[in-house]
């Protein structure tokens, strides 16, 4: 047996590769380093092939929360709970579901990204956690691949030279 059968989940293997990633609902707000997008498929056919619902899915070091987000949404579980250590991902997650996603979405659907407005606004210091918020989901959107860590460098040519807008904070409607 491989450890990856044994150890991981059920059926997989060399044979049974997790699908593109592009292939799987993008839920989180992150462009994210590490993420678990690819694990979705197996994760989806090891919740189903368990003898009961679980009553609890929990993702620790969630970042993303893919795997949480895909269980909430396709009730993979009663419950689900995201543990998270980094303070400003944490924030983000706080501000989503704890009642402040409206004003959330609205900040970043009505700020004017420029290179020179991202870095005003990423200089700032937060005064309240969906601040925090709001300048997390800027700089994951606006940094190399989505790197928060002191130091990530800021997008200058986009991603396939398509540019800093067409990477950053999509411009959506108001209806959208």
């Amino acid at each position: 047996m491989s450890v990856s059968q044994t150890f991981l989940l059920p059926g997989f293997n060399e044979r049974n590769r997790p699908v593109n990633v592009a292939s799987v609902p993008q839920r989180s707000p992150f462009r994210y380093p590490g993420g678990k997008t690819w694990l979705v498929p197996l994760f989806r056919r090891w919740i189903k092939s368990l003898t009961s619902h679980p009553k609890v899915i929990v993702e620790p070091f969630a970042g993303g929360g893919i795997i949480s987000l895909t269980a909430a949404f396709e009730h993979l579980a009663d419950r689900v709970i995201m543990v998270e250590l980094d303070e400003q991902i944490a924030a983000v997650w706080e501000t989503l579901l704890g009642g402040d996603a409206k004003w959330l979405a609205k900040k970043l659907l009505t700020f004017e990204l420029t290179p020179a407005s991202a870095k005003t606004e990423l200089a700032k210091s937060p005064l309240s956690r969906r601040e925090l918020a709001f300048q997390t989901v800027l700089k994951n959107r606006t940094a190399h691949g989505g790197i928060l860590a002191e130091g990530a460098g800021v997008i200058k040519h986009g991603e396939n030279g398509k540019g800093f807008f067409r990477v950053g904070i999509p411009k959506l409607s108001q209806n959208e």
